[in-house]
């Protein structure tokens, strides 16, 4: 992400659309896409990862795994850094 989330926490919206210049604010709302787009995208691979453990398709893999096997889903997706932040 182009911001950590502390500095989102921090930020007053209101200060940066009338207290910054137009450049600053352009930034802030391409750094705001950015993140909203990357979150969007992890969202997206968790719920499919999530999907794929708690409601596997019949006749798959899946159906049979357990845990250490889920974990390994998720650590192909995400690394501990990833799942720490």
């Amino acid at each position: 992400m182009n911001r950590t989330i502390e500095q989102w926490s921090r930020s007053d919206a209101s200060a940066m659309c009338t207290k910054q210049s137009i450049n600053a604010q352009i930034f802030a709302m391409q750094d705001a896409k950015s993140d909203i787009l990357e979150l969007h995208a992890q969202n997206k691979r968790m719920k499919l990862i999530l999907q794929i453990i708690a409601y596997p398709r019949r006749g798959t893999d899946e159906e049979y795994q357990n845990i250490k096997s889920a974990a390994k889903l998720i650590q192909s997706s995400y690394t501990v850094e990833q799942l720490e932040a």
